[in-house]
């Protein structure tokens, strides 16, 4: 088999194609026009906020067969509002991925709680159910996963898990839209379900976050904490949390309205988009399945990507000369290609989530050698969400772009692996 020349090494690229090669969020005319509609008919209110709000929450919820829905203006306020929600607070422990976004538990030190972070599932990356319920004390008060790249957690294990030990589950569904654990959208199987909607997200509508429960008591303390005014007003029925109906809890993380139209549009479009996304990276993973060195990302039998955020193969380093993840990327970029490590690294390597301390109340408070004791970590602590980050590369996550375009990149990944195969870089 003739070895071409790298492009790296002075050889010829692999893909000219400019860049970028995928664009996301796409708008459609319908969007448009909504938003256009809003803008010149005004808010239409009920209860001292846009209608269109509370539509968007019935229909969400609707999605997910689920009662209550409550938009935020982030994903990370609507996990702080479900942390709340099921009632965390100082001093509390939340077991938590180590392998995830870290807004999944940085709310967590807003709250004066600390997360313990918990090691991964060495081929989805989701967090080990083993490891859960080994990290369980008396003072752990939740649980909260990431359905991470959309592939969903085994919810059978940690609902187990969660049953068994009373500990509720918040799931962080902002990389899975849509996506099914056994037939059953994820979101819906702990107490809450969060998802993000910034623009990278497959649901996306500017910059915002829903969460969804089917129980009355955590709607209403997540709405309390979230906002003020009319809105509690009719949204609190519970005779406890009635004196607090004027004012809330003092944040206001309410959805700016026109999110909450662009977000409605793009609903009605979210199965279709989940499709098309779907049949290419199920093609991109059917032409890396035979280039040595590469695994593509596993899907289990039983559950559906959905959203499929983020396309992260797996690189085998001792088929390829021992490569290390850094140099192979470079490699890849110089052939044409749209490609990089995770921008995510495990929690327990960030200084955020190093120490058990509350940085809100111990801002700058300089690091301590205590990694022995609980709370506190350090490099190799986690060594399969580690091995993970630093063994795995982050593709485009294809979704409207031609499969001409998803070959160059097979043919891209077919040159450099046999070359590697065969020789050294350098």
């Amino acid at each position: 088999m003739k070895i071409e020349k790298l492009a790296i090494l002075g050889g010829i690229k692999s893909i000219n194609d400019p860049h970028p090669h995928w664009s996301w969020p796409v708008t459609s005319p319908e969007e448009i026009k909504a938003v256009t509609q809003f803008m010149e008919n005004g808010c239409k209110n009920k209860n001292g906020y846009p209608v269109v709000v509370a539509e968007f929450e019935s229909e969400f919820a609707n999605y997910h067969k689920a009662k209550f829905a409550l938009t935020t203006n982030s994903g990370t306020s609507s996990l702080h509002a479900a942390f709340f929600a099921v009632g965390v607070s100082d001093g509390d422990e939340v077991i938590a991925p180590s392998l995830t976004f870290h807004a999944t538990a940085s709310p967590l030190k807003q709250l004066n709680a600390v997360p313990i972070l918990c090691d991964c599932e060495p081929d989805t990356g989701n967090i080990d159910p083993i490891e859960i319920e080994k990290k369980i004390t008396k003072r752990t008060k939740a649980i909260v996963v990431t359905h991470l790249c959309g592939h969903p957690c085994e919810m059978d294990e940690i609902i187990k898990i969660s049953k068994k030990n009373n500990i509720p589950v918040i799931e962080d569904c902002s990389h899975a839209h849509g996506s099914t654990y056994k037939g059953k959208k994820v979101g819906t199987f702990g107490e809450i379900g969060v998802f993000s909607m910034n623009n990278q997200k497959m649901l996306s509508a500017g910059e915002s976050g829903i969460l969804i429960t089917d129980k009355q008591e955590l709607y209403e303390r997540a709405l309390l904490f979230s906002d003020f005014g009319p809105r509690l007003e009719s949204g609190i029925k519970l005779k406890k949390h009635f004196r607090y109906r004027e004012t809330g809890l003092g944040s206001k993380y309410r959805i700016n309205p026109i999110c909450a139209v662009i977000a409605l549009e793009k609903l009605k479009k979210l199965d279709f988009y989940i499709e098309s996304r779907k049949q290419r990276l199920d093609y991109l993973s059917q032409g890396l399945l035979d280039i040595p060195g590469l695994t593509p990302p596993v899907t289990r039998d039983y559950v559906d990507r959905g959203a499929y955020y983020g396309y992260r193969p797996f690189i085998q380093k001792n088929d390829l000369n021992n490569i290390d993840i850094t140099t192979f990327i470079d490699i890849m970029s110089a052939e044409g290609m749209e490609i990089r490590q995770s921008n995510n690294p495990p929690l327990h390597l960030l200084p955020l989530f190093k120490e058990p301390v509350s940085v809100i109340k111990n801002f700058e408070l300089p690091n301590t050698d205590q990694h022995n004791k609980r709370g506190y970590y350090k490099k190799g602590d986690l060594p399969a969400s580690e091995f993970f980050f630093n063994n795995t590369f982050s593709l485009p996550t294809f979704t409207f772009e031609s499969e001409e375009l998803i070959d160059k990149y097979i043919n891209a990944f077919t040159k450099v692996c046999n070359h590697l195969r065969r020789n050294k870089l350098f």
